[in-house]
């Protein structure tokens, strides 16, 4: 995982990334897969507004731990795939794949842009701690696991 900034109609917005895939047929690198199963986990404390219930549901079938077997069936697998089907993501491949260089701008439900996986799951974080954001390692039940890594572009 790695801190990114990608343009947006309002300026330029800062989002965490993972290096490399995480999911079905994923690197599944522990950094990556920990801190994609905490936003899952995030997400599940969050979406009850969202009226996601089918999410929620998969959420609730994961635990946060840095195994990933990247096969169907995985319950992090599972949880991807049903985020994506309930946001209409135009194919479902069970992946949160890393946004690349040059890939688009961000604008709401990717009506104009590459619409990766990776946004969603960090605009819960913003919304969820607006006064800690980008500060990950701030939050509340934190993954201590990646603090190292969350910290690192704040250490100056």
């Amino acid at each position: 995982m790695r801190p990114a900034i990608v343009s947006s109609p309002k300026g330029p917005l800062f989002y965490w990334n993972v290096d490399e895939a995480v999911g079905k047929n994923g690197s599944n690198k522990f950094d990556d897969v920990m801190f994609v199963k905490w936003c899952f986990y995030k997400l599940g404390k969050f979406q009850g507004s969202m009226q996601m219930p089918e999410v929620q549901a998969a959420i609730d079938k994961m635990t946060v731990n840095e195994f990933c077997n990247g096969r169907d069936g995985d319950p992090l697998v599972e949880a991807i795939k049903t985020l994506q089907r309930s946001l209409n993501y135009p194919f479902v491949d069970g992946r949160v794949s890393p946004v690349r260089t040059g890939e688009g701008t961000y604008d709401y439900a990717g009506t104009s842009s590459t619409f990766l996986i990776i946004y969603p799951l960090n605009a819960v974080l913003q919304q969820m701690h607006p006064a800690q954001f980008p500060r990950i390692d701030l939050m509340p039940e934190f993954v201590w696991r990646i603090r190292d890594k969350a910290k690192a572009p704040f250490a100056w």
